[in-house]
């Protein structure tokens, strides 16, 4: 799924969810999440559990500060990691899709005629994907897996820009603040 020029064989993980919460209460929402428009919105505080995208919002946080605190993973932004080190990031692809559309609307990703269209895209940017046939359509979850591993690829290649700001600890909460989103240019 990675096009053929690819040269860089730096790993970058990708992740579609959120890697901190909102840095103060009177927020309702992360400076990214408000740039781009994001669905889910991280507070100042984890979401109460049965509201909507609360399991999301805070298994996402709790995962993206158990990766950078392996001291494994190195996010972008984070105080003190060099760039060149950065092999964490955190993507939204739901904005992301509007950037490669062009302006072009898009159908919703649950009908077959969004997920065609996606899957358009992506093959026109030029990935491939060996097991999809006329049977075989991709869920929408699959198309956004595909297009957050192609921002990784676009990361490691300088041709993303940030949205947000840079995270930073709240150790007594053992979680992240804020923090950027990678999109593509």
């Amino acid at each position: 799924m990675i096009p053929a020029n690819v040269s860089n064989s730096r790993f970058i993980v990708a992740i579609d969810g959120p890697q901190g919460l909102a840095n103060s209460p009177d927020r309702t929402m992360r400076a990214c999440e408000r740039e781009l428009g994001a669905a889910g919105k991280s507070t100042y505080e984890f979401p109460t559990l049965g509201r909507p995208f609360a399991g999301f919002v805070t298994g996402s946080v709790r995962l993206f500060w158990a990766l950078h605190k392996s001291r494994e993973f190195y996010l972008y932004g984070a105080s003190g990691v060099e760039l060149s080190r950065v092999n964490l990031i955190e993507v939204y692809p739901g904005a992301a899709w509007q950037i490669f559309a062009e302006g072009n609307f898009l159908p919703k990703k649950t009908k077959e005629e969004g997920r065609n269209a996606r899957l358009n895209i992506l093959k026109r940017n030029g990935l491939t994907f060996s097991r999809l046939s006329i049977q075989s359509m991709a869920t929408h979850d699959e198309l956004d897996a595909a297009l957050a591993a192609y921002i990784a690829y676009l990361f490691a290649d300088h041709k993303t820009k940030n949205h947000g700001e840079p995270p930073f600890e709240d150790a007594k909460n053992q979680i992240l603040r804020e923090g950027f989103i990678i999109q593509p240019c």
